[in-house]
């Protein structure tokens, strides 16, 4: 594996006829955002293109031009260049993938978390980055490729979900810079505003009803935890981020620093989902202790369940590492 220049990615797309084009497994709004954005400009540039995900698009995130073009994997493809998007690992993009994709093409690694795991032929790696999005976009710009409004859209919505609506500390002046151009393309912020954090599905209502009044506090409140059983999951037909919408509640709480979703999956396995608002909390360090990482306030792991040991197994790490920082401050 080695680093990639810009000069470099623009020859090998300019050579290639077709191109695949991928990103981690659960698209969020970044890998999916960047995943449609990419699959757009390289059509822009001539180029036949096949999007894929091993999982579907997310009800939230459906309303994204071209959502519904991003396949399963089903049959073997072929193509003469391959982008993976916004995975840390290869382990993040399903085997059920890699099976479909021809071996001996180029991949082509874009990714922007810190605990980012060296995989495929080529890489571009910029933990500095906020967004895949905002890579894309500058990757655009020095290649000269031209952006339409589904570009933008897509963009705008990967950007914006990962700087936490431009919340996080990861936004930059370029950051700013980049979305400014991109509503000058003419994208209707008041309205992906109002899609991506004003219209979760009444089932967000219920959840935040049963699970509020069960919420975990340690560390003096600092920390708040909740969990999601697979029968809460079932009963109340939760899809994709619906816990968000807690999550959002309580982050907004003053003085809770890092919060945390344990969900039991279906298979058995507990998805931890974990945020911080300090810099100094770095989450991705508690979840690296699992196998999992992200970035310094948003990180993720896979934890052999039942929930409850999950649970006190990760709790004892964020005590170990956080709790002479809490103390101190």
């Amino acid at each position: 594996m080695q680093n990639i220049s810009f000069d470099d990615i623009r020859n090998r797309v300019s050579a290639a006829a077709k191109i695949i084009v991928v990103s981690h497994d659960r698209p969020d709004g970044d890998a999916l955002g960047s995943t449609l954005a990419m699959g757009r400009l390289l059509e822009l540039q001539g180029k036949r293109v096949t999007l894929m995900n091993a999982d579907p698009v997310p009800a939230a995130l459906a309303f994204l031009p071209g959502a519904e073009r991003i396949g399963r994997p089903e049959t073997i493809l072929s193509a003469d260049l391959i982008f993976v998007l916004d995975a840390g690992g290869r382990k993040r993009v399903s085997e059920a993938v890699w099976k479909v994709l021809p071996e001996t093409t180029p991949v082509i690694c874009i990714d922007h978390h810190l605990s980012h795991e060296p995989f495929g032929d080529f890489r571009w790696v910029d933990p500095s980055s906020p967004a895949t999005g905002q890579m894309i976009a500058e990757l655009a710009e020095v290649c000269g490729w031209p952006l339409d409004l589904s570009v933008a859209q897509s963009l705008y919505v990967a950007i914006s979900t990962d700087t936490g609506h431009f919340r996080y500390a990861s936004t930059t002046g370029k950051t700013l810079r980049i979305v400014a151009d991109l509503l000058d393309q003419g994208v209707n912020t008041h309205r992906y505003n109002v899609l991506l954090n004003e219209s979760f599905p009444p089932r967000c209502l219920d959840l935040v009803e049963q699970i509020l009044p069960m919420v975990r506090r340690e560390l003096g409140g600092r920390c708040l935890s909740f969990r999601i059983t697979r029968d809460t999951n079932e009963r109340l037909g939760l899809e994709g981020d619906d816990s968000n919408l807690l999550v959002n509640l309580l982050r907004s709480i003053k003085g809770a620093l890092v919060t945390i979703v344990f969900e039991e999956l279906a298979d058995g396995t507990i998805r931890v989902s974990a945020r911080s608002k300090d810099e100094t909390l770095s989450v991705a360090t508690v979840c690296e202790a699992f196998g999992g990482g992200g970035h310094f306030l948003a990180a993720g792991a896979r934890l052999p369940g039942p929930i409850e040991t999950a649970e006190e197994r990760y709790l004892a790490k964020v005590d170990e590492l956080f709790g002479p920082l809490l103390c101190q401050g």
